[in-house]
């Protein structure tokens, strides 16, 4: 883009310079200056986090702010010695006359961005009509923007009925969500409360519902994400067996000392597979999740043989997970004859690209062929593990268009599984990922 203009005498009004380290503009500012980069790399921050780096010759950044007139969403520093073109707003008329190159560009990258954007959307939105709870978002006025399939079911109404609608109209009793709301606020964290909702079809339901609370860099309230469950028969038989309870408890006294040890000893059992079963469906959701996010991301680019962009794909996925959350030792892909074909390890000093090129032929893919997922068991060597030790590893299928490119591989990690979730392979293989 700037080819056509870097050696005009006339830009160079316009050239600026930053050193490293040097703040160009500040989440939060007025300023509504258009930056195009001419050398050197810029870094990204919401808040004190690093969300991007640019130093793409020609890339365009403070365009949110002019084109909306709003504030500046981010902050945005030199990461080394950075030369710009720094256009004021009142005077990018004067300078796109001067220069229409430079719009034609500005407007193929938007439309670009738009796009990736939209393919973004478009994952999540798959992701969450996979998910067994309904989801809804709301706004800071508590106006419905998404919801997910599971919540028409759960609440009995279509996207078109609730979308911008408030959300509270969905109770039974709109003041006790909204007090459930306050206190969530309150608390700034998750919390969990049994709500009556009045399904069309099915009447009076009871929805257990945990919420979130959303804001931006600033701590500003921006919204809600809210999960609900049907649990009108749980609700039931809980109040149907304390009745039993109340009633039957003489009875079994007269019965001696193991009658009472069984009666008592039940709830605590059943409480304890109830946990485990929970704990099964948490780690289910999650690689369901984090399969779907890798999918849409890496599909491209594998399609496309870009193992550089794969590679950093990857290693950002792994990079922006909460330390300690992430039930696996490292991610794979596989090509279609199950060669590896790109990698990346969590754990330290391990060097990924020994991996590229191995084979998984030789390991067992078990599990169910209907499922979208096959469970294996790879013997290892490495620092550790001198003689070798068994793994446990996830893979998922890869396609695009209905042709297979290869597999995505979880390595788990077996101690966590068995602490944590109290799962093992054997249990990786009863899990079923259904195929879109």
């Amino acid at each position: 883009m700037l080819d056509g203009i870097l050696n005009n005498p006339a830009l160079e009004k316009y050239v600026t310079n930053f050193r490293a380290g040097q703040t160009i503009f500040l989440e939060g500012d007025l300023s509504q200056d258009l930056y195009i980069l001419i050398s050197g790399k810029v870094s990204i921050l919401k808040g004190d986090n690093k969300i991007a780096e640019v130093n793409e010759t020609g890339a365009l950044f403070g365009e949110m702010s002019f084109f909306l007139g709003a504030e500046r969403t981010a902050t945005v520093k030199a990461g080394g010695d950075v030369k710009v073109i720094q256009i004021p707003k009142e005077d990018v008329t004067s300078f796109l006359n001067e220069f229409p190159t430079v719009a034609r560009e500005i407007t193929r990258l938007l439309a670009q961005r738009l796009d990736n954007v939209s393919q973004i959307v478009y994952g999540l939105k798959e992701f969450s009509n996979q998910l067994p709870d309904a989801v809804i978002l709301t706004d800071e006025e508590g106006k419905v923007l998404s919801w997910n399939s599971a919540a028409e079911r759960v609440y009995g109404r279509e996207w078109g009925e609730f979308h911008h609608k408030s959300v509270d109209e969905i109770y039974e009793d709109p003041e006790v969500y909204r007090e459930f709301l306050e206190e969530v606020q309150s608390k700034s964290s998750v919390s969990e409360k049994v709500l009556k909702i009045r399904h069309p079809e099915r009447g009076v339901r009871l929805i257990s519902t945990s919420t979130t609370v959303l804001y931006d860099g600033h701590h500003n309230f921006q919204g809600v994400l809210s999960l609900g469950r049907d649990v009108t028969s749980v609700e039931k038989m809980e109040r149907r067996y304390r009745r039993v309870r109340f009633w039957f408890i003489p009875i079994f006294v007269v019965l001696g000392i193991l009658s009472l040890a069984v009666f008592f000893g039940y709830p605590y059992f059943s409480k304890g597979y109830r946990a485990i079963d929970i704990r099964k469906v948490d780690l289910r959701n999650q690689l369901a999740k984090d399969y779907l996010s890798l999918r849409t991301l890496l599909t491209d680019s594998f399609a496309a043989g870009e193992r550089s962009r794969t590679k950093r794909l990857l290693k950002e996925f792994c990079e922006i997970q909460k330390v300690g959350s992430m039930p696996y030792t490292g991610l794979v892909l596989l090509d279609k004859d199950k060669k590896v074909y790109d990698s990346f390890s969590i754990k330290k000093g391990t060097d990924d690209t020994t991996m590229v090129g191995s084979s998984y032929t030789g390991i067992g893919f078990q599990g169910d062929a209907k499922s979208l997922h096959r469970v294996l068991t790879p013997y290892r060597v490495d620092k550790e593990h001198p003689m070798g030790h068994k793994g446990i590893e996830v893979a998922f299928i890869m396609e695009k268009g209905g042709d297979l490119l290869g597999w995505l591989v979880f390595q788990m990690d077996s101690a966590l599984l068995e602490k944590e979730y109290e799962i093992d392979e054997g249990d990786l293989k009863g899990f079923y990922f259904e195929k879109p």
